[in-house]
């Protein structure tokens, strides 16, 4: 009777170890899955991030301009392909979708409205072509502080407002905001010189580190 009952008891905590674990496992198989959409911060995870190649969209020249996202062609995919976001998403239905986008074309140039209208329309545009894909929103990166050399309108205190723009956007949609802006910055509101790779706002090896770690924590709580 004891031997049956230690069994039991046995088997009562091997499911409640794996109902723990399983969520784990899956969050992980998720992040694992997981396909990043952007500008040249994003096309630089193929080369400095360590990500695959099919799961790294940009467009031609490894950037894509924000103003023009939902009406240009702005996803070459590994084959060669050259497709609309939209377009993109319906044909490849990835289960995680993680975009950062607003800088080139946005940031400093279009008005509050202009921006959140774009922004709006490009999450809607991807719900309605795959609503099994989860979408998640990191926010626009820091500066390098040299930028200043070669932006006049892209400042640090626009891409701050810029991504409080891009939150607002997420939380009335309900798409997870991830903000790795915060994790990246020095004290003087520029990209730490450590993961500066360029005079402009391209990273290091160390900051995808960060930023990879990042995003899949936030898949993992959500």
């Amino acid at each position: 009777m004891k031997k049956l009952f230690k069994i039991k008891k046995l088997f009562v905590l091997f499911l409640l170890l794996f109902s723990a674990l399983a969520p784990c496992a899956k969050a992980a198989e998720a992040f694992e899955s997981a396909v990043f959409f952007g500008d040249s911060t994003t096309a630089h995870m193929a080369v400095r991030g360590g990500v695959p190649a099919s799961r790294v969209w940009s467009g031609q020249g490894s950037t894509v301009r924000f103003s023009t996202v939902n009406t240009e062609k702005c996803v070459r995919l590994q084959s060669g392909e050259l497709l609309t976001l939209r377009d993109a998403v319906r044909k490849i239905k990835p289960p995680v979708l993680v975009i950062t986008l607003g800088v080139s074309g946005g940031v400093g140039v279009l008005s509050e409205a202009e921006f959140k209208r774009i922004y709006k329309n490009m999450l809607l545009s991807v719900k309605e072509a795959s609503p099994g894909t989860k979408i998640f929103v990191q926010s626009i990166l820091p500066l390098s502080d040299k930028s200043v050399n070669y932006y006049k309108k892209i400042t640090k205190e626009a891409v701050l407002e810029a991504n409080r723009w891009v939150r607002e956007v997420c939380a009335s949609l309900s798409v997870p905001y991830i903000d790795s802006h915060s994790l990246l910055i020095g004290e003087n509101g520029y990209l730490k010189p450590q993961y500066q790779n360029d005079e402009y706002m391209h990273l290091t090896s160390g900051a995808y580190s960060v930023i990879l770690s990042n995003i899949k924590k936030s898949i993992e709580n959500n």
